[in-house]
């Protein structure tokens, strides 16, 4: 084998390790979760003040009882906005939000989400 083609099969794999190394590390990263939308009451007029959290937790290891979460409130026309990156590429994800005075809501599955997502809430009785 001559020198040249030494060389092409050592730079053939050096690019294929660096392939390897790319796409193992590209699965292991989990996808950023985004939500977007408004507290709204009953008869769909804005509703700020809330608490407005996303969790999640890894499912399918053995940290499951580890749990990741960020929060925000919405503001005065019952905005929100959650950008989450995650630690874990496979994880359940749950929204809840809450004010006193109002029923808690929570939504399992939540990187599912369509945005905007409108959060109805009923007064507690």
């Amino acid at each position: 084998m001559g020198r040249s083609s030494r060389v092409a099969l050592a730079v053939a794999a050096v690019l294929a390790v660096i392939a390897l190394v790319l796409a193992v590390r590209h699965e292991k990263t989990p996808k950023p979760v985004g939500i977007a939308g408004q507290t709204v009451g009953p008869n769909g007029a804005a509703l700020p003040g809330f608490r407005v959290t996303l969790e999640d937790s890894p499912s399918g290891s053995e940290e499951e009882t580890a749990i990741e979460h960020v929060e925000t409130q919405s503001d005065a026309r019952g905005s929100f906005s959650i950008n989450f990156q995650g630690h874990w590429r496979r994880a359940s994800y749950r929204l809840a939000a809450q004010k006193p005075g109002f029923e808690k809501l929570s939504i399992d599955d939540a990187d599912s989400l369509r945005n905007p997502v409108t959060l109805r809430f009923r007064q507690s009785r």
